[in-house]
């Protein structure tokens, strides 16, 4: 169990329990930055970040796959096959489009693309606590149904871990019955 305490905020503490998933309901930018920083310090923990959070002058295929290797993290099976079976479960199923995304540079991404990229790299870390920063922020309606894979994969691979997912707006996965909803 995980306690979520922000400093000099009366009533923001939260109790994030293993195999919950959480959507934390925030108020200002800098409440989600803050928040961001608490959620950090707790080991193992991996972020996906809003708009990515990847290296620009590093292909993607690099990009997934330098956290991994820098912390010298074990990964079952082929790290390609890991990559490619992470994508097949998000959706991203034909192989030409997989190899195509895998070799571009982050400034030819979408939005959309760098989050599932940003998603990969995180699952590769095989983290305890799983953090979506403003995941479902500046995505189209089909986007949204695509993002809203991420929590299950992130579930079928880890099912008593946590995540927690930063939002502006109160998101409930109606097929999660492991998720709780926390106003700050």
């Amino acid at each position: 169990m995980f306690t979520l305490s922000l400093h000099g905020e009366e009533g923001t503490q939260a109790q994030l329990k293993p195999g919950y998933s959480y959507c934390l309901v925030i108020r200002s930018d800098a409440q989600r930055k803050e928040v961001l920083n608490v959620l950090a310090e707790h080991p193992n923990s991996a972020i996906v970040a809003n708009y990515g959070g990847l290296i620009s002058n590093l292909r993607v295929w690099e990009n997934i796959t330098l956290p991994a290797q820098y912390h010298d993290i074990e990964v079952g099976g082929k790290l390609e096959e890991t990559v490619i079976n992470l994508f097949d479960k998000c959706g991203l199923r034909d192989e030409k489009t997989l190899s195509a995304l895998l070799l571009k540079l982050p400034d030819q991404l979408t939005l959309y693309e760098k989050k599932l990229v940003s998603f990969v790299r995180a699952m590769l870390m095989a983290p305890e606590l799983m953090v979506y920063d403003s995941l479902h922020e500046g995505l189209s309606p089909r986007e949204l149904q695509k993002t809203a894979r991420f929590d299950r994969v992130f579930r079928l691979y880890y099912p008593f871990r946590t995540s927690v997912l930063l939002s502006f707006d109160e998101y409930r996965d109606l097929e999660e019955p492991r998720q709780m909803v926390i106003k700050l």
